[in-house]
C-alpha cells in the first residue's frame, strides 16, 4: 500500500528512508500512522524478499504488493482510536466541522468492491508475465521510493523474521 510512505526515515542511515531495525516492534517510539506506514514497508520488501528467493530457486511463483486505494474500512479505528470510533458509530458526529470533515472523506474513499480490483486483477493473471515482486496501483505497476526497493533492508528483515517467529522458511 501507499502507505508505506507513512514510515519514517531509519535515521542510522543517514535519514535516507528505510526500516529502523532497533524498533521493529515499536520497543523505541509508537505512533499510529508511523506504525501502519512501517507495516506497509515491511509487506513490500518481505515480497521482493520472496520473490527474489524463489527466482533464485528457480520456483514458478509469483509475489506481488499492491494499493487497494483509500477503501471503506473500519482501519480508521485504529488511527483516530477506538474509543472515537465506537463513539461515532453510537453517538454520530459531535460538532459540525467533525460532520463536514468525516461526510467529505466518505466522498473520497473507495467501496471494498473497488478496492478489491486490483487484487482480483492480479489474482486473474491479468497483471502479465515478469511481474513478481513489482507494486501495483489502480490495476497498474507504480514505482517506488527508493526505501522500498532497498534489496539489503529486505534480506535483513527476512532474517529478522526468521529470527522473532523462531521459523525458517525455505524454497
Amino acid at each position: 500500500s501507499q502507505g508505506y510512505l507513512f514510515a519514517p526515515s531509519d535515521k542510522k542511515s543517514g535519514g535516507s528512508g528505510g526500516l529502523d531495525f532497533s524498533n521493529l516492534n515499536g520497543e523505541v517510539s509508537y505512533g499510529p500512522w508511523t506504525s501502519y506506514g512501517n507495516s506497509k514497508l515491511e509487506n513490500i520488501l518481505f515480497t521482493k524478499e520472496l520473490q527474489s528467493r524463489a527466482d533464485t530457486a528457480g520456483r514458478k511463483l509469483t509475489a506481488v504488493t499492491l494499493h487497494p486505494g483509500a477503501v471503506q474500512t473500519d482501519l480508521a479505528r485504529y488511527l483516530i482510536g477506538e474509543e472515537k470510533a465506537e463513539k461515532l458509530k453510537k453517538e454520530g458526529f459531535s460538532s459540525w466541522t467533525e460532520k463536514v470533515l468525516f461526510e467529505g472523506l466518505a466522498k473520497l474513499v473507495l467501496t471494498v468492491e473497488e478496492g478489491a480490483s486490483t487484487q482480483v486483477f492480479l489474482a486473474a493473471g491479468q497483471g502479465g508475465s515478469g511481474i513478481g515482486g513489482k507494486f501495483f496501483d489502480d490495476c497498474k505497476e507504480a514505482a517506488l521510493q527508493p526505501s522500498a526497493t532497498d534489496m539489503a533492508k529486505a534480506k535483513e528483515l527476512w532474517a529478522v523474521s526468521e529470527t522473532l517467529t523462531g521459523a525458517k522458511f525455505s524454497l
